[in-house]
């Protein structure tokens, strides 16, 4: 330890060292403290063209149809529920595959685990919602084979191929 200066101007200087400083800002884009990114707010930002890249396919896959062959309105809402849903699905599983899902040291499940299977629920809640596993397209009395064969799910249901 080094004694305080007798000149003023060495002491102040001596004593500025002394008090704490704001850390400086991190750099544009600083992702050192970002884990899985699970909570993070990057998975909300920027991520609207992958997002509708992710609508679209859905769109395309959706089994109900309106009149003029299109997505009813009142879907495009879960359809974007839907792709951000998948978006976030696959970050954490792409992180997990990368990382493991057990912790090593104490061979807990990390909590980003956690966060997949929640994601992974909401995602199947979500392709159930719009009728994109075979068991929700049962329950909408769907049987994509027949619908394609009278050329449209209109169609179809006229014909009382519907599950009444």
């Amino acid at each position: 330890m080094s004694p305080l200066s007798t000149d003023p101007e060495k002491k102040k200087k001596q004593l500025a060292n002394l008090k704490p400083q704001p850390a400086p800002p991190a750099p544009e884009g600083n992702q050192r403290r970002l884990v899985h990114g699970g909570r993070s707010e990057l998975l909300l930002r920027d991520v609207e063209a992958e997002v509708r890249e992710l609508m679209d396919a859905l769109d395309e896959a959706v089994p109900v149809r309106d009149g003029d062959g299109g997505v009813p309105v009142a879907d495009v809402t879960a359809i974007e529920r839907c792709a951000r849903a998948l978006k976030r699905y696959r970050h954490l599983s792409q992180w997990l595959d990368l990382h493991g899902r057990i912790e090593e040291r104490t061979g807990a499940v990390k909590p980003a685990a956690e966060l997949e299977l929640k994601a992974e629920a909401a995602l199947a809640a979500a392709l159930d919602g719009l009728g994109l596993t075979p068991t929700s397209r049962a329950k909408l009395g769907l049987d994509l084979a027949r619908t394609a064969r009278h050329g449209s799910l209109a169609g179809f249901i006229g014909e009382g191929g519907a599950a009444r």
